[in-house]
């Protein structure tokens, strides 16, 4: 084992993850317990001899239950404050943890493509297609981002970023490592959908999600050099911030690379119109009064569209004066829902809502 474990942080995953104390102990030491015939005991305090061995079997057990390797589990203890993400390819005619030079290349490329189109989707909005050079606070997010190495299990590229770790906008906006990665969740799951309709155009209701043509495109790059490669990506969050569930995995079929390169196509081409409804509560706020982009909110709900159903995302509003950027900080603070009814559009490159009226809180 090379990461040091503290006895409080090894107490803390066990209460965590449904094991319970024995109220009477041994010798000192604490005797934990999970359904399933699971004991193990945690020493009473760090630098104890025989702590190292204690550690070891603790892990065993604890990787025999969860089914997963002890390194995960002990790097998940140690740091628990890191989200974590799994993007797993399935190259074949290679051994488990290998592939080509050149699709392995293309995998780390595409997996940091991902991570991009996530960050300037949280940080710009959501756009068709993202044009001209990234802001610098996405540089800052990747920078803070560690890529961890390939691992047996077919090809498996894993990056984690810390939930905590912030980066400032030139406006003053600051946008946090979990916040990028949510927005990756929510935008992979609606390219996911897409996919599973069969047709490049059941990604231009997805746009809003955050999918966009430089999404589409990375994404196919995790799906081979012949774009017809299975592939997954998993979303394990930190301990530290727990999230409704504690993994999530977006898995892609076979010829789902296709499919997303010629939806890449697509959506680099495309403009938003149509008459929209979002209701929900504002989630952000933006005024650059230095420069001409003023007046926008972010607002999480339900948002209907004239050619989608209901479907639960954040949609970006622009709002037409002061007066109503001053009656949404006030709906921020008292978390009230708002309805906004207008048109969609991308004359700024962002796709966002403009209203026809005022806000209806």
């Amino acid at each position: 084992m090379t990461i040091p474990l503290k006895v409080d942080d090894i107490a803390s995953y066990l209460a965590e993850t449904g094991w319970e104390r024995d109220p009477q102990g041994w010798r000192g030491a604490s005797v934990w317990q999970h359904p399933g015939d699971y004991e193990v005991l945690v020493p009473a305090r760090d630098g104890m001899g025989d702590n190292e061995r204690r550690v070891r079997e603790i892990l065993r057990c604890v990787s025999a239950l969860e089914d997963r390797p002890a390194d995960d589990i002990a790097l998940e203890i140690a740091r628990p404050q890191l989200d974590r993400q799994s993007f797993r390819t399935f190259p074949t005619g290679h051994d488990p943890g290998y592939t080509s030079l050149h699709s392995g290349t293309q995998t780390v490329l595409g997996v940091r493509s991902i991570l991009t189109a996530a960050a300037r989707t949280a940080v710009q909005g959501p756009h068709f297609a993202f044009a001209g050079r990234a802001p610098g606070v996405v540089a800052d997010l990747l920078r803070a981002a560690e890529l961890g190495p390939s691992r047996a299990g077919s090809y498996i590229v894993e990056i984690r970023v810390a939930a905590d770790v912030t980066a400032r906008s030139p406006s003053g906006e600051e946008v946090t490592g979990r916040t990028v990665l949510v927005q990756m969740l929510e935008a992979v799951s609606a390219a996911q959908a897409a996919v599973t309709a069969d047709a490049p155009a059941a990604f231009d209701e997805t746009v809003t999600a955050g999918v966009s043509a430089d999404l589409c495109k990375a994404l196919s790059d995790l799906s081979g050099s012949d774009r017809g490669e299975p592939f997954e990506i998993t979303f394990r969050w930190a301990r530290s911030q727990p999230l409704d569930a504690p993994s999530h995995v977006v898995a892609f079929p076979e010829a789902s690379g296709s499919l997303l390169s010629a939806a890449a196509k697509r959506l680099g081409g495309l403009n938003a119109v149509g008459d929209a409804t979002v209701s929900g509560v504002v989630e952000g706020l933006h005024d650059d009064a230095a420069g001409n982009d003023r007046w926008r909110i972010k607002v999480r709900g339900e948002l209907s569209t004239e050619h989608a159903e209901l479907v639960r995302r954040a949609v970006w509003v622009r709002l037409p004066d002061q007066a109503s950027y001053d009656r949404a900080i006030t709906a921020h603070r008292g978390r009230q829902v708002i309805t906004v009814t207008g048109e969609l559009s991308s004359t700024t490159g962002r796709v966002e809502l403009v209203p026809r009226q005022g806000l209806d809180i």
